[in-house]
């Protein structure tokens, strides 16, 4: 199973996980009880999607923060310059204004390319896809089914820090209950979807009628999640079962930090770190690591190098997690022969 920092990871590599963020759901009482009346059981808030904010973000400022985020260049043959950069979902106000270096790279881009455009979430039509996909078609179908049975105790007991009844979520898909878990902790920190460096762009991007590239989109993103096995959520809820909320907050801060300051090799021990493996988790890890890391690094170096052929500047902004390892887009791309160097910060 993943260690408390892998968990976190979602603010790293899915911006739809931060999209969608799911209200109070079956609040528990301090004094409340197994025993307790079935009248007084409570019922699941339905998930609110975060909407872009209608006013154009300030990028073009005068001041700037001091974060230092990782960012690469690659030339292509025909003029193309395409600068990378890893996106944290969530971001702190103290975040911005962002660092000039990431300013100039969106001023000379023609093309944001990011992973899904955020600024869609809170359309009707995605909103009633995600909601009608939530439960099980059959009322009579349960989560306990479909999960094991030491995941179903540790996603009780987890939901249970944050007084959260898990009766409350018996008829929803694994899929539903993991984006209420992955954004609990994140409700109580100081992180915020809507401050994500991808949305930030996308939003000033959009006012600014620059062109806007989706490398995979809500929709590839939300069927990802809502097609990975049952095993695959078994193995997710069984890594929460020593949790707590203090280390949630922790292990969220420490990849923020990483992400703050670039340091990859935080961000790469945190994708690869796995513990107590055995033949059933490790097929789930498997298809965990392949659907959500490796098959999308490979889309997304492609997206770049087809990016490298044409001759227009682009910023690509996907997850910061993709860049890492031997097969993130990094590494990909200088196997693939391509230059890529790293943008130093000078101080002025």
């Amino acid at each position: 199973m993943y260690t408390n920092r892998n968990r976190k990871l979602a603010v790293l590599c899915a911006a739809v996980m931060t999209a969608v963020m799911f209200g109070s759901c079956g609040t528990k009482n301090d004094d409340s009880s197994k025993k307790a009346d079935a009248s007084a059981a409570e019922t699941v808030t339905l998930p609110t999607i975060t909407e872009a904010p209608e006013e154009e973000p300030d990028l073009d400022t005068t001041g700037e923060s001091d974060i230092t985020p990782a960012i690469w260049t690659v030339k292509g043959e025909n003029g193309a310059e395409i600068t990378l950069t890893g996106s944290m979902h969530a971001l702190k106000d103290s975040d911005y204004p962002m660092p000039k270096q990431m300013l100039e790279a969106y001023n000379k881009s023609d093309i944001l390319a990011v992973e899904a455009d955020l600024t869609e979430s809170g359309s009707i039509t995605f909103q009633s896809a995600m909601l009608a996909a939530m439960y099980y078609d059959d009322t009579n179908d349960k989560l306990s089914n479909h999960i094991s049975e030491k995941g179903y105790k540790a996603l009780e007991k987890y939901l249970d820090l944050y007084s959260l009844d898990i009766s409350s979520y018996s008829n929803m898909r694994p899929w539903a209950v993991y984006t209420v878990v992955e954004n609990l902790s994140l409700a109580k920190s100081d992180l915020s979807g809507d401050m994500g460096l991808d949305k930030y762009l996308l939003i000033k991007a959009h006012s600014d009628n620059k062109e806007i590239y989706e490398v995979e989109g809500l929709e590839f993103q939300f069927d990802l999640f809502a097609e990975l096995s049952d095993d695959v959520y078994s193995m997710l809820f069984e890594s929460r079962e020593n949790s707590t909320i203090e280390d949630d907050l922790k292990a969220l801060e420490e990849l923020h930090e990483a992400w703050a300051i670039g340091d990859l090799e935080y961000i790469e021990t945190a994708s690869n770190e796995e513990i107590e493996t055995d033949d059933k988790n490790a097929a789930a890890i498997e298809e965990y690591e392949n659907k959500i890391y490796k098959n999308r690094n490979k889309v997304m170096t492609e997206a770049v190098e087809n990016f490298l052929k044409g001759d227009k500047n682009v910023l690509f902004v996907v997850g910061a997690a993709h860049y890492v390892g031997d097969e993130g887009i990094i590494s990909q791309l200088e196997k693939d022969g391509y230059t890529v160097e790293r943008v130093e910060y000078k101080n002025d």
